[in-house]
């Protein structure tokens, strides 16, 4: 079964569940691709009986699903994998205070697991090729912007039609292929950090 890109929450037993900071981190894990519950107690540096414990609320819950089993020296591995790529709670669990937490904390790992992105690249990704920004192969930015929710809302629908036009690209020759890795976060904020954000 294929990987869902959205997957909205019905339940407050669901929206509990996925609030609790360590499940997701496991969940961050498990959207990428499958881990058995001795991988995730490796990477995340916790007993596997902890890991174990969390893997088997997510899949009560149907957040995650076991997706194979292997035999390696007499030891039955089990696979598991998120069921979407992305979790939103429904209309009806939107006033609850998990709903702003597990959102929160899902920023939270998205950043957390973008920064290992950054640690983990080649030194080639950050090799700038000329003087001119525009020529490099890698983007950081930082922005703040003043906008109403209505201006918000078009930049998002353009930001996401722009990925999704890139997405769905023509194939490419196999010596054309580089991968990219895109993380983006916008919420609002109080009040600006940057004092002139001009540039």
């Amino acid at each position: 079964m294929e990987q869902k890109a959205i997957h909205i929450l019905e339940s407050y037993e669901q929206l509990k569940v996925i609030s609790d900071p360590l499940r997701t981190k496991i969940l961050m894990f498990l959207v990428e691709k499958p881990h058995t519950v001795h991988q995730l107690a490796h990477l995340l540096t916790l007993s596997r009986a902890k890991i174990l414990y969390h893997v088997r609320e997510l899949e009560k819950h149907d957040l995650i699903r076991l997706v194979r089993t292997e035999e390696q020296g007499g030891n039955l591995l089990k696979y598991y994998q998120a069921i979407a790529r992305g979790y939103i709670p429904a209309d009806h669990l939107l006033n609850f205070v998990e709903t702003n937490e597990a959102t929160r904390q899902s920023y939270l790992e998205v950043l957390d697991r973008a920064k290992t992105r950054v640690l983990t690249a080649p030194t080639t990704a950050f090799s700038p090729v000329s003087s001119n920004v525009e020529d490099w192969m890698s983007l950081s930015l930082q922005k703040e912007l003043t906008m109403s929710e209505a201006n918000f809302r078009q930049f998002s629908t353009k930001y996401r039609a722009l990925l999704d036009e890139f997405t769905q690209s023509p194939s490419l020759d196999e010596e054309d292929k580089k991968h990219f890795y895109i993380m983006t976060t916008a919420f609002a904020i109080d009040e600006p950090l940057f004092e002139n954000d001009d540039v």
